[in-house]
């Protein structure tokens, strides 16, 4: 898997939208699961200094491949989450938004849903939401709207797919 890393990002809303960036191999080293609430606050305040961080400096670093090895921060129970290669400091030096592992299926549903949510298209309008995937990186959904048509309004009628 690859992430796009960015050096000193104040927020997570700072790291969405990288993920059909170029990014490097990341390979993650331990998984730090926080409470909600906790993890809302991570979120806010990326530049602070956190214990857990600072408790695990020895499982962040790049080797000599090149591949960034990482903690994976995220809420219980949620999919998503932030990785972070701190470069030995207290801090999310270098981060990167983790949107979970998905099917292709559950990508989809998301991309279509991302759009709706927007209320700028008719979702029925085939030909603009097919722009307005283009333009977020969501390939995948214009591919979909563009071999599987049926398939896709069933989907906006019913919400199965």
């Amino acid at each position: 898997m690859k992430a796009h890393f960015v050096r000193k990002a104040s927020t997570i809303d700072d790291l969405k939208g990288y993920e059909m960036e170029r990014g490097s191999k990341f390979v993650i080293e331990e998984v730090v699961e926080l409470e909600p609430d906790e993890f809302n606050i991570f979120s806010k305040n990326l530049l602070d200094d956190h214990d857990f961080i600072a408790k695990r400096l020895d499982k962040m670093f790049i080797d000599a491949d090149n591949v960034w090895h990482c903690l994976l921060v995220k809420a219980k129970n949620a999919d998503e989450g932030i990785l972070i290669e701190s470069e030995n400091y207290e801090y999310a030096r270098y981060s990167s938004y983790y949107p979970g592992i998905t099917t292709p299926k559950q990508q989809l549903i998301k991309q279509i849903l991302a759009i709706r949510e927007t209320g700028e298209a008719n979702m029925f309008d085939t030909l603009m939401v097919q722009r307005m995937a283009y333009e977020r990186g969501y390939f995948e959904l214009v591919t979909f709207i563009e071999e599987y048509k049926k398939d896709y309004c069933h989907f906006i009628l019913t919400g199965e797919l």
